[in-house]
């Protein structure tokens, strides 16, 4: 019988564990539950040489056994076959196969790791025509090997048999156990036999040069195309870090599959019934062998973890159109991310179950983007600037298969998820929708969640005596039929929606749809600003953006004080549909000594050294503000901190500010410094950029006295920009 030597078992493990974190892979395991208490045979799907390392240990760490596997013949040469046989792996083609693993099995000692597929699926396609069938190298097609099935069925046959013999023949049983190196039937567990199917999944699948690449190519020449391959793509997924979610589905319990009366007069027949003997029911354990084998490879693909790059492939390939824009393919992607995610029989990654809004606005040109490079890398499309154009996919060759990993990823992709009909249903209609719709979904869901958002904060939050009527913090869009483009506005620190009604009237009265998005924790109360980040104010920016770009073909960001910072720094992630971008006194620098800010800020200095942020959430200080009606009346240290992070972070991106820019800077502002704007100004990546001073010893100078000024120039700078 095969053993594993635990010397060299455990050095493996301690060398698997560090190259896991050297290579930055990202292990997650799933449904652990459904590790039965029994002998075990996994049977998982086979994509990367990666899995004959990593699952024995992974596998172990949960079992607490060291795993036995079944491995390709061609890696038991040499140095590399010794190691394999001390950590208990067994040969396709050892001649003692089968009575080894079954021997093995009978005590229960270890659980084995088998790959149905017999070889790598780098096409990953398993389904033609509604049945199981693999595309090999060769191009022909074949079901998948029933091997782990027929050694399961035949595991507990010998089982039962064994104990059966107990009382009928002690002659047969001891030749029986001869037959699997057993002393004794004590050595042969009474737990049941199960099949436990398991499902890897990778994110991203990626090819390219690499380090470990150019090492091989380095150490040896005219390295094989085959084995290039490998390392262009396993060692891609290594060195980037690759996410390796593990996941087990409900047990496959054997004994019932043997409940046949055939099978049973085969179990407790006289003669004897050796592994190397033609069983008389052995046609209907092929049968059985196969059908299992089918029901355990529908549990295999029905637990594929879904990812972005999946539901993009799909929403790609149905679009029924040739061209597309970028965004319209994100939003689709965020619209298919909200409804998926519902179905329960599948399992989504976990960046699937993240806030889409976020994934939508501030990464979908690294998600997209990087999606885009694998489709056009495939040849697939041809992304000029923002058009997406899809091209008439070639034939792929009959020796594509051991490289289209690398050459056709965006294939691989598309067949990972194909066995999941009711996700490529819903994908299909989705994006198949017209754009019309898609605007008008995605345009109510945003003013939705905002306006619920803030209903919920208010109720939440309210001050009796403190907290300004709601009208005050409700977000607003000021709707107009054939916009000239849509005007996005943010309000201040402390501040309210309300701060900036005068400008947002004066632009919508010349043309333009505007909204007013309500910063998160404002216009409530101070105790809700004082929980919040400077990212969930950006993010209340973000999803105002996606309202006016699914409203108007144009939109310009503007803001005022640190809703200035917000404004610029959306602008500096290349949002789509930006045309420009205004920053009313930019809150930059604060003015230390004469600010209206100055209690809070001097007070957070002293204490910054003492207090962490969760120990400041609980302290503020009294504000006395130009708009009492509107702003807060005390000022939590929390948020302080918050707003110079804020700025600070604005200030290391201006650079990347490229889109047209409008600076207006109150020259005697009292609460912050006009040489802020300055520096703004120059750090700004924009060529197309104007610095307007304004004679004004007031911060809030788009309301009362002199506010004209400030309208015309953020109108006539809108107006330039269309």
């Amino acid at each position: 019988m095969a053993e594993i030597n635990p010397l060299a078992f455990s050095i493996s493990r301690l060398g698997i564990r560090a190259l896991e974190s050297l290579f930055k892979t990202s292990v997650k395991v799933h449904d652990a539950e459904n590790i039965p208490e029994g002998v075990i045979i996994f049977a998982v799907n086979h994509f990367t040489r990666l899995e004959t390392l990593i699952l024995p240990y992974e596998f172990y760490n949960l079992t607490g056994k060291p795993v036995m596997s079944l491995a390709y013949h061609g890696l038991f040469t040499g140095a590399l076959g010794s190691y394999l046989e001390s950590v208990g792996a067994v040969s396709t083609k050892d001649p003692n196969r089968d009575k080894i693993i079954i021997g093995s099995l009978l005590t229960g000692e270890h659980p084995w790791l088998i790959f149905p597929e017999g070889a790598m699926i780098k096409d990953k396609k398993i389904i033609e025509r509604g049945k199981f069938l693999i595309y090999s190298a060769t191009g022909a097609r074949r079901p998948p090997h029933t091997g782990a099935a027929a050694l399961a069925l035949r595991t507990e046959f010998y089982r039962q048999r064994l104990y059966h013999l107990q009382h009928a023949d002690q002659g047969l049983l001891e030749q029986q156990l001869e037959v699997f190196g057993l002393a004794s039937l004590d050595e042969v567990t009474e737990r049941e036999t199960y099949l436990v199917p398991v499902n890897l999944s990778y994110y991203p699948i990626r090819s390219r040069q690499n380090a470990i690449e150019k090492l091989a190519s380095y150490l040896v020449k005219d390295i094989p195309e085959r084995l290039r391959e490998e390392l262009q793509t396993e060692g891609t997924m290594l060195m980037s870090g690759v996410d390796m979610d593990i996941s087990f589905c409900k047990p496959l319990a054997i004994k019932p599959w043997l409940n046949q009366r055939r099978i049973q007069n085969d179990i407790t027949t006289p003669r004897p019934m050796l592994p190397d003997d033609v069983l008389p029911s052995r046609s209907l354990m092929r049968r059985i062998a196969s059908r299992l084998t089918m029901e355990l490879m529908a549990c295999i693909y029905r637990s594929t973890t879904v990812n972005h790059d999946h539901l993009a492939a799909y929403l790609l390939r149905y679009y029924p159109g040739r061209r597309q824009s970028v965004f319209d393919l994100a939003e689709r992607l965020y619209l298919a991310s909200e409804k998926v995610t519902r179905l329960e029989s599948i399992r989504f990654h976990s960046a699937l179950h993240q806030d889409q809004c976020v994934q939508l606005c501030r990464e979908y040109q690294g998600k997209v983007t990087n999606f885009l490079a694998v489709a056009e890398q495939s040849g697939a499309v041809k992304v000029t600037n923002d058009t997406i154009e899809k091209r008439k996919p070639e034939r792929s060759s009959l020796f594509d298969f051991h490289t289209i990993r690398r050459d056709n990823p965006y294939q691989v992709i598309l067949n990972e998820v194909e066995f999941l009909r009711p996700l490529t249903r819903q994908l299909h209609a989705i994006a198949r929708h017209p754009r019309w719709l898609i605007r008008w979904r995605l345009r109510r869901r945003f003013r939705r969640i905002a306006q619920e958002e803030f209903a919920a904060d208010y109720i939440a939050y309210q001050r009796e005596g403190e907290s300004k009527p709601r009208r005050v913090g409700t977000p607003r869009l000021y709707r107009r039929m054939r916009a000239k483009a849509g005007v996005l506005l943010v309000h201040g620190y402390m501040a309210a929606p309300e701060e900036v009604r005068p400008l947002a009237e004066h632009l919508h009265r010349n043309g333009y749809a505007v909204f007013a998005p309500r910063l998160r924790g404002h216009g409530t109360s101070p105790e809700d600003l004082a929980t919040r980040s400077w990212e969930d104010w950006l993010q209340s920016v973000e999803r105002g953006h996606l309202i006016l770009a699914n409203s108007c073909d144009k939109v310009v960001l503007g803001g005022f004080s640190a809703g200035a910072g917000l404004a610029l720094l959306a602008a500096s992630s290349s949002l789509p549909e930006v045309s420009g971008v205004f920053a009313i006194n930019c809150a930059m620098r604060l003015r230390r000594r004469t600010a209206k800010f100055a209690p809070a800020v001097m007070f957070w200095h002293k204490l910054v050294d003492k207090l962490v942020k969760d120990e400041a959430q609980g302290h503020f200080v009294p504000n006395e503000p130009e708009n009492p009606e509107i702003n807060y009346l005390r000022n939590p240290l929390s948020g302080v901190k918050e707003l110079l992070e804020l700025m600070d972070t604005v200030s290391g991106r201006l650079e990347l500010v490229k889109v047209p820019t409008l600076v207006i800077q109150s020259s005697d502002d009292p609460v912050v410094h006009p040489e802020g704007s300055k520096d703004l100004y120059r750090k700004l990546g924009s060529h197309d950029k104007e610095l307007v001073m304004i004679h004004s010893d007031r911060h809030g100078i788009f309301r009362g006295n002199g506010s004209e000024r400030v309208f015309s120039r953020v109108l006539e700078f809108a107006d330039r920009l269309l």
